[in-house]
């Protein structure tokens, strides 16, 4: 069956604990993932030193944080980050002759904080879980020009950007001479799917 994949123009800390099942060196995800947590121990050094080496605690910061930062869950795993996203985004811009997007701190949480409440309510929509408009999730912060672009389905940060590219108004959400900052959000629901958030402003 041909897997749709779904995008949407519109304008984290741990807080829960993963269900895991080890098994050899691999845990199995909510998703039915495999996660590699030797593989994700010897490659993320920081991480066994922060929060040490039980494979249910290494599972759960690749699953709450590992995605959006940009650690692979095992050896040859695609590269969703939100690095890659905002760097295939800026090389796309310059391609075209745009500056580059310079990562914003706050866009950055916000867009984190868009695409792991869409993940948790499977929701895709111009409105948040609870029924507000998209831009409540910048409140309080002094923005102009702002607006978002949302994927769901893609596996890879190639494959967002290169949806987003054949979507006319996603396009013009990449290509946008105002735009100046940008933040990007990578999160993954119990049903296997990525969703990512990617936020500009000037």
């Amino acid at each position: 069956m041909k897997k749709i994949i779904e995008i949407l123009l519109v304008s984290m800390s741990m807080t829960a604990m993963v269900a895991v099942f080890v098994h050899a060196n691999n845990v199995q995800l909510p998703d039915g993932t495999t996660f590699d947590f030797v593989y994700y121990e010897q490659q993320n050094p920081d991480v066994v030193q922060a929060i040490g080496n039980k494979p249910e605690d290494l599972a759960n910061h690749y699953w709450f944080n590992g995605i959006q930062e940009g650690r692979l869950p095992f050896a040859g795993a695609k590269d969703v980050s939100a690095s890659s996203v905002i760097a295939l985004a800026n090389d796309y811009r310059s391609k075209n002759g745009l500056g580059a997007l310079a990562q914003d701190s706050v866009l950055m949480a916000a867009a984190q904080q868009r695409a792991r409440e869409l993940a948790d309510s499977k929701s895709f929509a111009h409105t948040r879980p609870n029924g507000e408009m998209w831009t409540t999730v910048l409140k309080g912060h002094s923005l102009a020009h702002v607006a978002e672009n949302l994927g769901r389905g893609q596996t890879s940060a190639s494959s967002v950007i290169y949806a987003w590219q054949k979507s006319s108004s996603h396009n013009a959400t990449l290509l946008d001479a105002k735009a100046t900052k940008v933040g990007v959000g990578v999160a993954k629901g119990d049903d296997g799917q990525f969703y990512f958030c990617l936020i500009v402003s000037k």
